[in-house]
């Protein structure tokens, strides 16, 4: 149903899920404020130039002020249009290229130490895995809806999703991002689960990923991803070194009690190295308390009922891939960062939806939730159509 009944009034879930989207993008902005503003004061030097870590997110929520609602009210059969699709998916492909020309990197880069994740040109930087986030869940909603009568077959079923998650996820891994890539993977796994494509081309491509992933992370034993690996649960062997950030994230969320101490007077933050970052979380922790993460849990849960309800229950066999695929790396995302900065996971870099710095994860993020408002707002149109002439 369109609508949630109550007594002589009815309230929008498409409203609801506006409201949500609203509350995290303002919850992230002062999360992030209150994580940030004094690592930021005790790095003058590196940032001279005002890109402190809120300026890029306040960047995107001012573009998304405007584009918000063109996407929330885009033509969604826009996004069936084959050449369209084709112009998006190239231009993605060329855009994650630019990171690996000197001219788009930082004028430190250390290409034997440094990850060639963005694109920087003057005061510009992006990092272009993040599109990628958005427009290859649009591909699979589009050639999946296309070829949804063939999907049994190998040449339409499988084979083009799998070509451009190959393509995507080579690209990442170039970049040396190997969370995104393992994101991206997951992404499309699920999204070509839903559409219905047969369980055995699941088999296949779990058989050759795993050994393929199991080989990057122990081929370089001096390389982050297995030292993270190894050095999982093990912090307190290396207390200032490799398990310094978990020891410091535990404690935070431990000394943040039931109430917390209040936005702003978290003071664990201040030993946490780039705790705008991929452990922002347990800043908030600390601030807000068991409490506050309850709430948040809670907001994001709806997040994530709201838009598989809608993925769930649409008719519209294109709109149900699409809401899929653009919700899933949200919440997927969500659940790793959490489930690292508490120490259940190991380290992985992916950062907090919503609340991370980054001007380009908010502004994706954003894109797709504007695309999801869509999404709910047609569903609730069509089944008022249905309600109408049922009547």
């Amino acid at each position: 149903m369109g609508f949630l009944h109550g007594e002589n009034k009815i309230i929008r879930y498409d409203i609801i899920l506006i409201s949500i989207i609203v509350f995290l993008t303002l919850f992230g902005l002062v999360t992030l404020f209150s994580a940030s503003y004094l690592f930021a004061s005790n790095q003058p030097a590196r940032f001279s130039s005002g890109l402190d870590p809120i300026t890029g997110n306040i960047i995107a929520c001012v573009i998304m002020l405007f584009f918000f609602p063109a996407l929330a009210l885009l033509r969604l059969d826009l996004l069936n249009e084959g050449r369209l699709i084709v112009f998006i998916l190239v231009s993605t492909f060329v855009l994650n290229l630019f990171p690996f020309f000197p001219i788009f990197q930082r004028t430190t880069h250390n290409p034997d130490t440094d990850a060639m994740r963005w694109v920087v040109y003057g005061t510009i930087n992006f990092q272009p895995s993040e599109i990628i986030k958005v427009v290859l869940p649009v591909y699979l909603a589009y050639i999946l809806s296309k070829n949804k009568d063939k999907l049994g077959t190998f040449v339409r079923g499988p084979l083009p999703p799998a070509i451009w998650t190959a393509i995507f996820c080579s690209l990442v891994l170039l970049q040396n991002n190997f969370s995104d890539a393992i994101l991206i993977f997951l992404t499309s796994l699920i999204i070509c689960f839903i559409s219905g494509i047969h369980l055995k081309w699941f088999a296949i491509a779990l058989g050759a990923v795993i050994p393929m992933g199991i080989y990057l992370i122990f081929a370089d034993k001096d390389g982050y991803r297995y030292q993270r690996l190894i050095n999982f649960g093990q912090h307190n062997v290396d207390p200032t070194g490799a398990g310094y950030q978990i020891i410091n994230s535990l404690e935070a969320i431990r000394a943040g009690g039931f109430w917390g101490k209040g936005i702003g007077q978290g003071s664990l933050k201040t030993s946490m190295p780039e705790v705008h970052g991929d452990f922002i979380f347990a800043s908030f922790a600390e601030e807000s308390g068991f409490l506050g993460i309850v709430l948040y849990l809670a907001i994001i849960g709806l997040f994530a009922a709201i838009c598989y309800y809608v993925a769930w229950k649409n008719k519209n066999f294109h709109h149900k891939i699409l809401a899929f695929g653009l919700a899933t790396p949200i919440i997927i995302q969500t659940i790793m960062n959490i489930a690292v900065v508490a120490n259940i996971i190991p380290t992985t870099g992916v950062t907090l939806p919503f609340v991370s710095s980054g001007g380009s994860s908010l502004l994706m993020t954003l894109v797709s939730s504007a695309l999801l408002v869509n999404i709910t707002r047609r569903h609730i149109l069509s089944n008022d159509l249905e309600r109408d002439y049922d009547g």
